[in-house]
């Protein structure tokens, strides 16, 4: 028997003894080992040994917990081995049954049942599993609102939290809301009074600063790092222009608004080196006290005054001979820094804080109402549980607590939770307690641990062991913050009753991944991004040995490859390129691209080198080195929603066994469908889509001549009707069935019932048969398992299984397909990177770098946090206007900083899961752009890492990795820059075999067994015909053109203005109607100027201000500016809209003798609408008069004047173009075939005859007669 060599560290850990000891364990660091080691060394103690019994083991999960067991287990087994004779040891080994090594929520299930009767509570009670949770809480949450509706006595605010945050259609959006915040606020110890408490919250105390309170801390803290970047980029303008010649005017200018934003900094130097003097921080609320950094940030209104009095300059004209480049670069950097600066004065120092204050007031009434309605939510739903004798996964928290505590005196902190009786006796009872993965504890746990530890009694006795840099459920609510909060406060004293050891060297990884691991994480992570300062301290240090290999045929290692997918589209092939040689190149998109370059490298690692050497991995077990397998290969993916099938298609193409460990795509199997389909039609057979999908399938086989044929027997009302009246015998035996499951689906179980259909219909037994059969299978067995236990829940009955499947689907939940893959089986794994926390693979593949990150949780109308509460919008129910409140933007900026933190770690997680090589696969638009991004952020940083910044502005894991990797210094040797073009040209599927023969069948078949030719296989001259046939017919079905193609790129209907526009394109039309424009899909949506961010106007947008003005002007009164001014007021206009109309124009028109005419005429008409439809080759006369003959288009527009005359009718255009040099004769030529068509319009519109044809040029001042 070997002896395990511990290092000094992980000794320590498991030596150490008489106090509370957090170990902080890297990746890879043995931190099972360690504990398994430290509970067999206190067990077998030869002076003073604890029983098994006598130690509480935690774990976060289930298979953690067993795994633990087996390991001790096997521990023990060794130990009795060199000790047999040793009574004690026998003992332990009796008593692991009885050990007490279990995840969190099973201790607490041990406390509830051992002390039921202390809180009133059925002993008989069971465990609810999500589904019974889901639909009790939707039944309850469905009751409370038809009573608040129904009362007597309407509830105001109620009614008026319904209009602002529920939706137009339905209240549906507030019950989520109440449901997620219930659900948010139960990781609380006290969550009713953590609900109460985040509403009180609202009512700020006026006359306070806003900076004051925790939403204004966190505003400043964002201001604070804001005005950091700015002042260093200002710094960097200011340096160049001193090194440049010819711009000593822009000099003076970058200087004043460098020293400006230095002097912004400097007020938070100076408060952070001065006491706090404010005397009102002495009797605020605690929300409002008690700020860590309160003391160090400026106030609010100071802040407010000197950015809303601040304006940017206008930058002088620089010299002719000054340097173009760095002229750019200063005007580029001093834009970035305006920007910044106004997204601090429009976003974040909106307002003063009595504004503030007084919004943030006036939406307590509203949080009051939603926290009421979830905490009496939760206590109807607390009376419906225990009507059923129901617990769910929170209540086992809660109620364990509620054991173990005693209510004391209000107070800070934990110090309200003081330990009951029944605590006591669990303190006597565990000698030690342990608590495997504490990054990821929520802070109710963390009372239950502090409970029944011995810390008051003076005998600490808590063991946890954790890594705070792969804590990645925060959205479980985990709280890494208690970690690091231990992490700061422990001593790395021995004598200390509250010691901490760091475990660093890391005993998985080969050196050079180690190396980039650290390389990357000392340049990102810090205390703002990641939570914890990545320093010498964290660095991993390798452990692992790796014998050198000593095999020719072999080579091992490599260290990292970094591939970088470029994804724009590639320029127009040559044209002297040969016709055809492109077609075959597929059109992939992003996700495809990367999946076939990631199955590339798989292909290749599996072939081996271009010397005909294969990549080796070393094998624990076989203590050597071996040919890698697919099993050694594993992909990694953020998220595997949309991103898993198609990598596991791609995979499946290139010939590569892979498995996908995704948990969804249950619904969407072909095999589940049928039977829900089945069991739809038992519940009511009046349902025709479900039906359909019946007879169609296997089960019954209807084939569609069939199902035609028995439509036509009834051709309208339900298909189940017209069944009953077929004389089919399919049709027959498919009612007869039906009849008798609908009978039996009222005695028997749902779980019975699909049993039944499996075994009678021999459906079951028939997608074996099919390929992925035993998958099929499993699938059937857990639709079976999951109606099992849906029987055993409080709701019963196939129409509320039925409706339970709906619901899950349509809240996009999922079962997850059944897993049928073995440890062993030889398949590349594909799996999310939080299912791969705490295993590890020889070659891991990092794939999806360029993924966004998910915000859309930022997006809700109300956000919640832990710390800071509740953010919500601010809503105008009257004006329909909503805007989010500063409380809102701070909680936002708080969940940005922790999301992507923990993507931080996430990543952390995903780059320390390899052994022995590291692949990193991320896409972006446009390398050299991105290159040079990230250039620039390398340039800015400082002392080896990127500014907090810059990294807090990623938007994916490639917005780190890039910067990062591109200052390697390999960076050359392992990174690969890919296009579209070759990927698809390198990455050539591999075809198998058919099952079925086919029209290439003879081709694929080049050799044949020995004693088969001429056994029902043809000879090559005989397939050639046949070949030949099926080739033509194939050539002829896709090479096949729709003979009016080119009136279905014209749209059906056109306005006069796209027409005049797109018929100057006569040419182009000829030779391409697309080229022309005609597509609909350039029709582009105009954004709103609020959207634009501009103050000016363009051309076309003045002129349509010009045409409004002309439409809606009392032409015969002279007060424009007047109506104008009336038309501000009604909110026609905008008053910048207004300003932009060119009075004195439209003067001059009314005073010009067509102006004098149209006034002194009987009628005037403006902005007369019209449609006309005409004949397609009235307009395009290019087509075919006798194809397109009874085509028909919709010709519509806006006359903007006519008046009458006794001669007839006066038509009148106005345009405001910019008048070219060649004079108004091409413009009269321009718009010749527009007023064509709009006298054709006139006429038809009034059976009038148009005598004559104006288009008045305001900018010219001149009427043009057509």
């Amino acid at each position: 028997m070997t002896t395990t060599k511990w290092t000094k560290e992980q000794l320590a850990a498991i030596e150490s003894r008489n106090c509370n000891l957090l170990v902080a364990a890297a990746a890879g660091a043995g931190k099972t080992a360690v504990l398994v080691e430290r509970i067999i060394r206190i067990i077998t103690e030869p002076e003073n040994p604890v029983d098994l019994d006598r130690l509480l083991v935690m774990t976060f999960t289930n298979a953690a917990a067993a795994e633990m067991r087996e390991r001790i287990a096997q521990a023990i087994a060794r130990q009795l081995e060199s000790n047999p004779d040793n009574r004690n040891i026998r003992r332990q080994l009796t008593l692991l049954n009885k050990a007490h090594i279990t995840t969190i929520h099973s201790f607490c299930v041990d406390v509830i049942r051992s002390n039921f009767q202390s809180i009133d509570l059925d002993p008989g009670f069971r465990i609810s599993d999500q589904t019974e949770a889901e639909l009790l809480k939707s039944e309850v949450l469905a009751e409370l609102f038809e009573e608040l509706y129904a009362r007597d006595d309407p509830d105001q605010e109620f009614f008026n939290l319904l209009e602002c945050y529920a939706g137009n259609r339905d209240d549906q959006r507030l019950q989520d809301m109440v449901l997620n915040l219930y659900n948010f606020a139960q990781s609380n110890p006290r969550p009713e009074a953590w609900l109460e408490e985040m509403a009180e919250n609202f009512l700020v105390p006026e006359g306070i600063d806003f900076g004051e309170t925790l939403w204004g801390e966190v505003l400043l803290e964002t201001v604070e790092l804001e005005l950091q970047d700015m002042e260093s980029k200002m710094k960097e303008a200011v340096r160049l222009l001193k090194a440049s010649a010819g711009l000593d005017k822009y000099l003076p200018l970058f200087q004043e608004e460098y020293e400006f934003i230095q002097s912004l900094n400097r007020l938070f130097t100076s408060a952070a080196n001065s006491s706090c003097t404010r005397t009102s921080s002495c009797s605020r609320p605690s929300f409002y006290t008690a700020i860590p950094s309160w003391d160090r940030l400026p106030s609010w209104d100071q802040l407010y005054r000197l950015i809303h009095n601040f304006q940017f300059a206008k930058l002088p004209s620089a010299g002719k001979d000054c340097d173009k480049l760095v002229q750019e670069r200063v005007k580029k950097i001093r834009d970035e820094v305006k920007q910044s600066f106004n997204k601090i004065k429009d976003n974040i120092l909106l307002s003063p804080s009595d504004e503030i204050i007084r919004d943030l007031r006036s939406l307590h009434p509203l949080m009051n109402c939603l926290t009421g309605l979830v905490i009496e939510f939760g206590r109807r739903y607390a009376r419906k549980k225990k009507d059923k004798s129901l617990l769910d996964f929170n209540d086992l928290e809660h109620y364990c607590l509620q054991i173990l505590t005693e209510q004391g005196d209000m107070g800070e902190g934990q110090k309200d939770f003081i330990p009951s009786r029944i605590a006591h006796n669990y303190k006597q009872r565990f000698a030690q307690i342990l608590v495997d993965e504490y990054q990821d504890s929520n802070l109710t746990q963390e009372i239950i641990i502090n409970m029944i530890s011995r810390e008051d009694l003076g005998e600490p006795n808590v063991f946890m062991v954790g890594d705070v840099k792969q804590s990645i459920y925060r959205f479980r609510q985990a709280r890494p913050e208690l970690f690091l909060e231990k992490y700061a406060t422990y001593s790395p004293d021995e004598e200390s009753k509250a010691r901490k050891i760091l475990l660093s060297k890391n005993f998985r990884s080969r050196q050079e991944i180690i190396d980039i691991v650290n390389f990357i994480f000392e340049h990102l992570m810090s205390a703002r991004v990641g939570e914890i300062e990545y320093t010498m301290e964290e660095f991993l240090n390798p452990g692992a040995d790796y014998p050198a290999v000593d095999n020719e045929k072999f080579y091992a290692g490599g260290g990292i490859e970094f591939h970088l997918l470029e994804t724009k589209d590639e320029l127009p092939a040559d044209p002297e390129e040969e016709p055809g040689s492109m077609a075959e190149e597929e059109i992939l998109d992003n996700i495809q691209l990367e999946a076939r370059l990631a199955a590339l490298r798989v292909r290749e690692l599996l072939r081996g080198d271009e010397q005909g050497r294969k990549f080796a991995v070393f094998d624990n077990k076989q203590n050597k080195y071996r040919p890698i397998e697919y099993k050694d290969i594993v992909i990694l993916l953020r998220t595997t929603k949309n991103w898993a099938d198609v990598f596991a298609e791609e995979f499946t193409r290139q010939g590569i066994p892979v498995f996908a460990d995704t948990g969804t795509g249950f619904f969407k199997t072909a095999e589940v469908q049928v039977i829900l389909s089945l069991l739809q039609v038992i519940d009511n057979p009046l349902q025709d889509i479900p039906l359909l999908a019946v007879l169609r399938s296997p089960l019954f086989s209807f084939s569609v001549e069939e199902l035609a044929e028995l439509r036509l027997l009834k051709r309208h009302g339900y298909f189940y009707e017209a069944l009953k009246e077929s004389d089919n015998p399919k049709a027959i035996s498919f009612l007869q069935k039906l009849a008798k499951w609908r009978e039996e689906a009222l005695y028997l179980s749902t779980d019975q019932l699909l049993w039944q259909i499996y075994t009678e219909t021999g459906f079951y037994a028939h997608v074996a048969a099919l390929p992925g059969g035993a998958q099929r299978q499993a699938n059937l067995r857990i639709l079976f398992e999951r109606a099992r236990k849906y029987e055993e829940t409080s709701f019963k009955g196939l129409f509320r299984f039925i409706n339970f499947i709906d619901k899950l689907q349509s809240s996009q939940g999922d079962m997850g397909s059944a897993k049928i893959l073995g440890e062993n089986e030889n398949v590349v794994r594909l799996m999310s990177i939080h299912k791969s926390k705490g295993l590890e693979f020889p070659v891991v593949i990092l794939a999806g770098c360029g993924k966004k990150f998910n915000w859309q949780d930022l997006n809700k109308n109300i956000l919640y946090h832990q710390g800071l509460g509740l953010g919500p919008d601010i809503v105008d129910s009257k004006l329909r206007i909503a805007y989010p409140s500063q409380a809102k933007l701070a909680v936002r900026e708080k969940i940005k900083i922790e999301t992507l933190s923990e993507e931080m770690r996430i990543l952390y997680v995903a780059l320390t899961r390899a052994r022995e090589k590291l692949i990193m696969i991320g896409s972006t638009r446009d390398t050299a752009k991105a290159k040079q991004k990230w250039q620039e952020l390398n340039a800015r940083g400082q002392d080896r890492r990127l500014l907090p910044f810059d990294v807090q502005n990623a938007q994916c894991y490639l917005d780190w990795l890039g910067p990062v990797l591109l200052a390697h210094p390999d960076w050359e040797k392992f990174c690969r820059l890919w296009d579209k073009k070759t990927v698809a040209m390198e990455s050539e599927p591999v075809l198998e075999q058919p099952a079925e023969s086919g029209w290439w069948e003879a081709e694929s078949l080049s050799v044949q067994e020995e004693g088969q030719a001429g056994e029902g296989i043809k000879s090559e001259e005989e397939e050639k015909p046949e070949i030949s046939r099926l080739r033509e017919e194939i050539s002829r079905r896709l090479d096949w053109e729709y003979p009016y193609a080119r009136i279905s790129s014209i749209p059906a209907k056109l306005s006069v203005t796209e027409l005049k526009r797109q018929l100057d394109k006569d040419d182009a039309w000829a030779a391409d109607p697309y080229e022309a424009g005609w597509s609909l899909q350039n029709y582009t949506m105009k954004r709103p100027l609020f959207l634009e961010g501009k103050k000016e106007f363009s051309a076309a947008e003045k002129g349509t201000l010009m045409h409004f003005a002309m439409q809606h002007l009392d032409l015969f009164k002279n007060n424009f500016e007047q109506q104008l001014a009336e038309m501000t007021a009604k909110e026609l206009l905008t008053k910048e809209q207004a300003a932009n109309i060119n009075l004195d124009l439209i003067r001059a028109f009314l005073q010009s003798d067509l102006g004098r005419r149209m006034l002194a005429s009987g009628r005037i008409e403006r902005e007369v609408p019209f449609n006309l439809e005409l004949p397609c080759s009235e307009i395009f006369r290019e087509l075919d008069e006798d194809s397109y003959r009874e085509e028909k288009i919709i010709l519509q527009g806006i006359i903007d004047c006519y008046f009458e005359e006794e001669e007839g009718l006066v038509l009148l255009d106005y345009k405001t173009d910019y008048i070219p040099p060649s004079g108004l004769e091409s413009l009269k030529e321009k718009y010749e075939k527009q007023i064509r068509y709009y006298t054709l319009a006139l006429e038809t519109l009034t059976g009038k005859k148009v005598k004559e044809k104006y288009v008045y040029f305001f900018q010219a001042r001149q009427a043009v007669k057509y």
